[in-house]
């Protein structure tokens, strides 16, 4: 990557959109995990952990990445696909650390932490398209 485009981007403001999602992210996370563990050690199965520890985290998510990341207005449309997608994610990645657990024989919170760095690339650029398509829809319906 050419410094000229490395400052492009930046300046474009993607860098920026990507630090503030880390950011709720990590609110997310500590949500997401947190949750993770008390279920699990309640005796839930992982799967099942994970899938209420993440459910709960997305609430936290929309409401900062809606408001700090990418700013426009709540609207239905908007509100349905990022919760939509954040189920498929979220029941994807549920799968897959319980397919980790109990083919792999990774320890529940290892493979918990393993998911984070790939399910936060994709729930970013699903997100900011997401509420690219949404503010895109909601301007045309301004003219």
């Amino acid at each position: 990557m050419s410094m000229s485009h490395f400052r492009k981007s930046w300046e474009s403001g993607l860098f920026r959109q990507l630090l503030r999602f880390l950011s709720t992210t990590v609110v997310g996370v500590v949500i997401d995990v947190g949750g993770f563990v008390l279920l699990a050690m309640a005796g839930l199965p992982a799967g099942i952990a994970n899938l209420v520890s993440a459910g709960v985290s997305v609430l936290a998510v929309y409401a900062l990445s809606r408001g700090m990341v990418f700013p426009g207005r709540h609207t239905v449309g908007g509100l349905l696909a990022f919760f939509g997608w954040y189920a498929v994610s979220i029941l994807l990645f549920s799968w897959l650390i319980q397919w980790g657990v109990d083919a792999l024989a990774i320890p529940e919170l290892l493979a918990k932490l393993i998911s984070l760095p790939l399910s936060f690339t994709l729930n970013f650029v699903a997100v900011r398209t997401i509420f690219a398509v949404v503010d895109r829809a909601a301007h045309r319906g301004d003219g």
